[in-house]
């Protein structure tokens, strides 16, 4: 496994509307945009993006609301949409690079991935969504209950909310590469927290998509599970989108986070899906 800071990256800060952006981009080549997931800032994923840097221009950044990206006091002047984030990515590309990019995006990344492909089509050459965490595309009585009690904490506490978070919905797996780890965490986990709970937890929870309009869209969508089990709604939400587009599932090493968990090993997969698609 490469250490981490193998590849220099570039960093830098784009405007979008009331939001500035942080992001960082390590290699060259054609663009790739990792879109984070959950409360991930840009880091979070340095290792896969130091092995993907190898042969694509990597970009990844911090969703607006989260560590360097915050807004000013901490507040949106308008609520935050999956079409929001869809849009900033969109703003980000348009800065970064001239070509469209392979676009990657894990859970919450996912989400904001399909509605960056219907929104702005000329901007992803292909999208890798893993693993969307969906209610329209899933109903389960479960995992709608388990969300609303983490609702309910979040108003209180969010720190009992993410508790209970992770562990109702048991993504991590148990299972990791000999060295993976997460990029250190820089931005300030309280405000996170806040602001993931305030903002983007209800925007993906209720989030919709219109398949008939996902499946005209020019851009190829691939969509992923983690190949550690099949019973998790975040697997069966992939799918349900899988045949609902239709196209064929593809699992990645490792579970909902196997980009962090498996970076070595799901980079040689999207290396290879980039290359071919039909795998």
């Amino acid at each position: 496994m490469k250490k981490a800071g193998t590849v220099q990256a570039h960093r830098g800060m784009v405007t979008v509307g009331d939001a500035e952006l942080y992001y960082e981009i390590r290699g060259n080549g054609t663009p790739l945009l990792i879109i984070q997931g959950g409360l991930s800032e840009a880091g979070t994923t340095e290792q896969i993006a130091a092995e993907l840097a190898e042969h694509y221009q990597v970009i990844s950044y911090d969703r607006r609301g989260l560590s360097r990206s915050s807004l000013p006091d901490g507040k949106a002047q308008a609520p935050v949409t999956m079409g929001t984030h869809a849009d900033d990515a969109a703003a980000l590309l348009a800065t970064v690079t001239d070509q469209p990019a392979y676009v990657v995006g894990p859970s919450i990344g996912a989400v904001i991935g399909l509605f960056l492909a219907l929104r702005h089509p000329e901007r992803v050459a292909m999208l890798v969504a893993h693993e969307p965490p969906m209610l329209s595309l899933v109903r389960d009585p479960d995992q709608e209950t388990g969300l609303a009690e983490v609702a309910a904490l979040a108003e209180q506490d969010v720190h009992a909310a993410i508790q209970h978070f992770v562990t109702f919905g048991g993504n991590e797996s148990p299972a990791c590469e000999m060295g993976a780890q997460a990029g250190a965490q820089v931005g300030d986990a309280e405000a996170n927290l806040r602001w993931f709970f305030t903002h983007d937890f209800p925007a993906t929870r209720h989030a919709s998509l219109d398949i008939e309009q996902l499946s005209s869209t020019p851009v190829p969508i691939i969509p992923t599970g983690g190949d550690d089990g099949h019973e998790r709604w975040e697997y069966r939400c992939a799918e349900q989108l899988a045949q609902l587009l239709p196209r064929r599932l593809v699992e990645l090493p490792g579970g909902h986070n196997g980009l962090v968990s498996h970076p070595r090993a799901s980079a040689a997969v999207l290396r290879k899906l980039f290359t071919e698609p039909e795998i």
